[in-house]
């Protein structure tokens, strides 16, 4: 697939991240609702990667706080975001990982249309409290295939990135889904890892989501007998705390994480609250490893009674 210089320009981010994210989250959703009224979905698509590309070589740890703050935010259409953030995490290790140039590529791709074939499912799980039903449990698994199918229907001939939307639930073992055969591929690996990362460490209306350094060690755990780089390399990319996190400090502050550090477990985070809870103003900048400051533990959201403006935070930075 061939994309002009002047339509790759027309991607290029021009936004601060707290306005360029919900951005590109718009631009996600409306393509899902339009491509079946015969607009250019992969012309349209790769503008939306190309964005994100150079959002995140631009400013990586921006990217991931903002991201990470709207993925704690129901309002936004989970699946966006579920979807970009999946992009990114694959592009911050890919490299790391030898995945690169046109590889890279077809699996942000990838990242970005996964989910295709359930959509306005996946949003609407998000939401709800009572079991799955037959229906909706079908639907889960056949969504890879689906996903892969919509895709050709909508002039996707790419074989790498459709096999990786068709393959993204399988596993090493064997014991995934839909076809349960042994996918081994290094891409296919890192994409299910990013899929499971962000599903992972997601709210939902009927439960919280994991501690993202829960997250971090069990990927890690799972992955150590079949692609134990691949696991390392995603833990040390991510961090136990990527950016938009929430910890309290051994201050007793709540801080939100801004920035990922040398070490996987020190970032740099601001402090929000004083240890019973009054909003700091203005937020102070505290270095986890520093005497003092290291991190306690993990705050769900829905401890954290301070709301934050993430287009101010970022600029003290």
């Amino acid at each position: 697939m061939s994309t002009t210089d002047s339509q790759r320009n027309q991607a290029q981010p021009k936004s601060e991240p707290a306005e360029l994210w919900p951005a590109l989250h718009r631009r996600l959703q409306k393509l899902g609702i339009d491509s079946s009224n015969g607009l250019d979905f992969q012309t349209h698509l790769v503008r939306i990667a190309d964005g994100l590309t150079q959002a995140l070589q631009e400013r990586p740890d921006d990217s991931l706080f903002v991201l990470v703050q709207m993925l704690h935010d129901l309002r936004h259409g989970y699946s966006a975001t579920h979807a970009l953030l999946s992009a990114v995490t694959c592009q911050l290790t890919g490299p790391l990982a030898n995945i690169q140039g046109e590889r890279l590529e077809a699996l942000s791709h990838a990242a970005l249309t996964m989910n295709i074939g359930m959509r306005a499912l996946q949003d609407r799980l998000a939401s709800q409290t009572q079991p799955l039903d037959f229906e909706q449990r079908l639907a889960i698994q056949q969504h890879p295939t689906e996903g892969a199918n919509l895709l050709r229907r909508l002039g996707v001939t790419d074989e790498t990135w459709l096999s990786l939307v068709a393959d993204h639930h399988e596993t090493p073992d064997g014991s995934g889904y839909p076809h349960r055969k042994p996918v081994r591929d290094a891409l296919q690996n890192l994409l299910r890892m990013s899929d499971l990362f962000v599903a992972r460490i997601s709210p939902r209306r009927s439960r919280r989501g994991l501690a993202p350094n829960v997250a971090v060690r069990n990927l890690y755990l799972e992955m150590r007998d079949h692609s134990g780089e691949l696991g390392a390399i995603f833990a040390k990319q991510m961090g136990m705390y990527p950016p938009g996190s929430y910890v309290r400090l051994q201050s007793g502050e709540t801080a939100v994480v801004v920035r990922r550090g040398a070490r996987v477990n020190c970032p740099l985070t601001v402090a929000i609250a004083d240890p019973i809870g009054v909003p700091l103003s203005p937020p102070q900048v505290r270095d986890t490893q520093s005497p003092g400051l290291a991190i306690k533990r993990h705050m769900d959201p829905d401890e954290v009674r301070v709301r934050i403006d993430l287009a101010r935070l970022l600029d003290r930075l």
